[in-house]
């Protein structure tokens, strides 16, 4: 073998080794490549789900919720900012997306001085609370909740305080002047201390029905009184309540009618039901004059039955109608009379609990009717 034979050997074995290694080196940036694609993948996997939950979770309140960046463009909105503002809001900047000097000037001092800011605000004429909140490296996020309904509640709350109150002055002072009266001479002539203590126990009872009844309305209220349904005979129902106020209607020489026919089953709460034509019923007593007619009727329309308590009373002014369901609401004529105020407002929530509706038509100086649905026995 000559010198060329071997040197030509070295330089094959030096490529094939060369080659061999190539080859290798290949299969190690390959096998890097295959780990960097699939560490890529699992980057956007996880990039695609963080942004899902970051979506969801600005999703999930019900007030407005936007992402700035530092110069106040908006880069997220929630579903309920969209509703609002549009869907086309992304990179507009809050004063251009809500036309709120007020909003913007919250945001502006939390981009200005890195620190949250809070205050109430007026947006699109209803009441907002406004908090912005920095975010590190730059930009905020917004949130706007509307206060229109914790300020109705609220307003309910201290007027539901003051009108209890109200209607607790009276027969408590009515009792604490009989007992003084009582204290003073009275006990000497047993007659009219005799007078006094009636008065007392018709005030006791005054202020144990509006305590019931207040009971009764919080129950229907928050669904601790669910509705038992059965199939009850409203015309049964209507003789029943016509009974138990005989006395008062005899009293007033007035007429009632029952024209429910006899054959109309409803799908209801008997005794609930019955507590509703009571309310009606007796209020139609009380307002209507000596001589007067009351009539209670139903008609049927499908699986809907209408039912009816009409009067020839005093009847109910237009500016009243709206509002005489509310707990505690009394019109001027009513000032004068016994009750609570609370007969109407317990009635309109079992009508309602049952899937129907309740309202009243009425010509001040000729009578009221009121109406409710009911739904029929199948």
């Amino acid at each position: 073998m000559t010198l060329l034979d071997v040197a030509l050997i070295l330089i094959a074995l030096g490529l094939a080794v060369s080659l061999a290694a190539a080859r290798r080196h290949n299969r190690q940036l390959r096998d890097n490549l295959a780990k960097q694609a699939e560490q890529a993948e699992r980057l956007e996997d996880f990039q695609r789900s963080a942004e899902s939950r970051l979506d969801a979770l600005i999703d999930a309140p019900p007030q407005v919720l936007l992402v700035l960046d530092q110069d106040g463009a908006i880069l997220r909105a929630n579903s309920r900012a969209t509703e609002l503002l549009g869907t086309a809001v992304i990179g507009r900047t809050v004063i251009d997306a809500t036309r709120s000097h007020e909003i913007d000037a919250v945001v502006q001092n939390t981009l200005g001085q890195q620190r949250s800011e809070e205050r109430p605000v007026t947006w699109n004429a209803r009441p907002y609370f406004a908090r912005a909140v920095p975010i590190s490296g730059g930009g905020a996020v917004l949130a706007l909740e509307d206060q229109a309904d914790r300020l109705r509640l609220e307003r309910v709350r201290r007027d539901f305080v003051a009108n209890v109150s109200h209607e607790l002055r009276t027969p408590l002072a009515s009792v604490r002047l009989l007992i003084e009266t009582l204290q003073n001479s009275a006990l000497e002539e047993p007659e009219l201390a005799g007078r006094m203590l009636n008065q007392m126990l018709s005030e006791v009872d005054s202020i144990t029905q509006l305590a019931q009844e207040l009971l009764d309305l919080s129950m229907i209220e928050s669904g601790q009184m669910p509705m038992q349904l059965t199939r009850a005979n409203l015309h049964e129902i209507v003789d029943e309540q016509i009974v138990h106020y005989e006395t008062l209607t005899q009293q007033k020489n007035l007429s009632v009618a029952d024209t429910v026919p006899i054959d109309v089953m409803a799908e209801v709460d008997r005794k609930m039901i019955g507590r509703v034509l009571g309310n009606l019923l007796h209020n139609a007593i009380k307002f209507t004059p000596e001589g007067g007619r009351i009539s209670i009727g139903a008609v049927v329309a499908g699986d809907q039955i209408t039912a009816s308590v009409a009067d020839t009373g005093a009847g109910i002014p237009a500016e009243d109608l709206p509002r005489i369901f509310e707990r505690f609401y009394k019109v001027d004529r009513a000032r004068d009379k016994s009750g609570t105020g609370l007969g109407l407002a317990i009635a309109r929530h079992v009508v309602e609990a049952h899937g129907g509706r309740i309202w009243a038509d009425s010509v001040e100086g000729r009578g009221a009717t009121f109406y409710f649905t009911l739904p029929k026995a199948s």
